[in-house]
């Protein structure tokens, strides 16, 4: 029998790609758009208005074109897999006919890959299969199915290891959220109308943030193509559009039972695009936040990557009147440090509102509750060295796989559009499909996540802040010989902030 056990295909070069690509992103709208919209007063209320039936052609002017977005799948997987070949000369990447029958023949499994391959490089590739049909003018929709026919066609055939059922979970979700968001982020960095030496710049920006968008608009000729822009603004810069970095001082505790933190420096990049407030129509991520956190000293240079995005909003109440909106989000959650790993993809349902204080309309509050489901999670695991205890199967793996769901909670205050103070909780439950020591574990974990932030606003732009988060997880395990524990993981951030966009209050 093959070992199930697989070795990590984390592709170095695609942690700075997107990293670098993300900053690009978040710099470069922020400081074109030069939105300083007045604060004073809430904005004319958005009423959402039927869509109009689908075109041939997206809102950037791309055709349809099937065949290029199918070949650029099977260009991706066998990038890839040339990859683990030449260079890497990877065992697993020895394939033939016979291998992929043989794949398919044994159905899925669960692997034990690194947390960062399974959670991160897996749903990026995934992005790539999503943007195949999204770069090749297909909407939203009709991109998602992509994400998981590419993961099932590397599953199969791209190596030699049996399928597995949480690579394509969190390949196919994951890749959809990621995908539209760097869609997104690409188009906020692209001008049709441009030319010259800018429009080259333009190019060059949105191929390094969506390498397959980049390279369909090269092989179509839309690259140097002179055209209108989309004509709705949420299909290339909202009205409301913020970008937030921040830096400073991290200390984190690694352990359950010492007191010692880990100390060192982190870069935080946010983007909010859009807004559920300010919209007139409800398609697929027309608003979204994204944050991404890079920490020194810790395991991983990315500690956390967050995408949420709207897939249905609506307004509840009289839409001339009502503060309050119905989202249904799509979310994708990595979170790898030190202390902790956490990580999957869900779909949860929200209410939002947002009340103004004072009749000046300088000072706000913003809520929002909401459940979600979670078909694909993990977190990591106390026993998974303990090899010896009788069932036990080797493993390379930290933590357990589990489906389950959970509630959130947010209260944030805004001061002139600039967010003063932050409240945020979060619990989760996720019942263990697949363990780190055991197969077929019935193991527990119940996992809360709070968080407190306050900033001092200085000038337009800068402010100071500091916020405290900590990790709560409860694990109950089936194994006599396994005790249930409790870990508790506290961290602290002291920072500068600097903050471009418009000045209407964000959600």
């Amino acid at each position: 029998m093959r070992n199930a056990i697989r070795p990590s295909r984390t592709i170095p070069s695609t942690l700075l790609l997107l990293l670098a690509g993300l900053l690009i992103a978040g710099l470069l709208p922020g400081v074109a758009s030069g939105q300083d919209s007045n604060t004073e007063g809430d904005p004319e209320p958005a009423v959402l208005v039927p869509q109009a039936e689908e075109p041939r052609t997206d809102a950037w002017g791309a055709n349809r074109r099937f065949g290029l977005a199918v070949s650029e799948i099977f260009l991706t997987n066998f990038a890839a897999w040339a990859f683990n070949e030449f260079p890497r000369n990877a065992a697993f990447s020895q394939v033939n006919p016979q291998s992929w029958w043989y794949n398919i023949e044994q159905g899925f499994q669960w692997d034990d890959n690194h947390f960062s391959t399974n959670h991160f490089a897996h749903p990026y590739q995934g992005a790539m299969y999503f943007n195949a049909f999204r770069s090749n003018g297909y909407n939203f929709w009709e991109s998602s199915p992509a994400a998981f026919a590419g993961s099932f066609l590397w599953e199969c055939c791209g190596e030699t290891h049996l399928m597995s059922l949480n690579d394509l979970i969190n390949t196919g979700m994951g890749g959809i959220a990621l995908g539209e968001m760097l869609y997104r982020t690409s188009s906020m960095v692209l001008d049709n109308t441009s030319s010259g030496s800018s429009r080259v710049g333009k190019e060059i920006a949105g191929f390094f943030i969506n390498p397959v968008r980049g390279a369909t608009r090269l092989i179509t000729g839309r690259a140097g193509e002179v055209a209108p822009n989309p004509e709705h603004p949420s299909d290339r810069r909202p009205d409301i559009l913020f970008t937030t970095l921040t830096t400073g001082y991290r200390a984190i505790n690694p352990e359950v039972t010492t007191d010692d933190p880990e100390h060192g420096a982190f870069f935080e990049l946010g983007v909010q695009f859009g807004s559920p407030f300010e919209l007139d129509r409800s398609q697929p991520f027309d608003f979204f936040e994204l944050r991404a956190d890079i920490n020194t000293s810790d395991v991983k240079a990315l500690g956390r990557l967050q995408v949420t995005g709207n897939l249905y909003h609506t307004v509840i109440g009289d839409p001339y009147e009502s503060k309050h909106r119905f989202v249904v989000y799509q979310n994708f959650d990595y979170f790898n440090n030190l202390a902790y790993e956490f990580g999957g993809q869900s779909v949860s349902a929200a209410i939002l509102s947002r009340w103004p204080v004072g009749e000046s309309g300088r000072w706000g509050l913003f809520t929002s509750l909401d459940g979600y489901l979670m078909p694909m999670g993990a977190v990591n695991a106390d026993f998974s060295f303990l090899a010896e205890i009788p069932g036990v199967r080797e493993n390379l793996r930290s933590y357990d796989f589990g489906v389950g769901g959970g509630a959130r909670g947010d209260f944030k205050i805004f001061r002139e559009g600039r967010r003063i103070f932050e409240l945020s909780y979060r619990g989760t439950y996720l019942n263990t499909l697949n363990g780190s020591v055991t197969n077929g574990s019935d193991a527990q974990h119940w996992v809360q996540m709070g968080f407190a932030r306050g900033q001092v606003p200085i000038g337009p732009n800068w402010g100071l802040g500091a916020d405290l988060t900590f990790f709560i997880r409860d694990s109950f395990y089936s194994l006599e010989e396994l005790e249930d524990t409790r870990q508790r993981s506290p961290q602290f951030r002291a920072y500068a902030t600097w903050t471009a966009g418009s000045r209407q209050a964000p959600n």
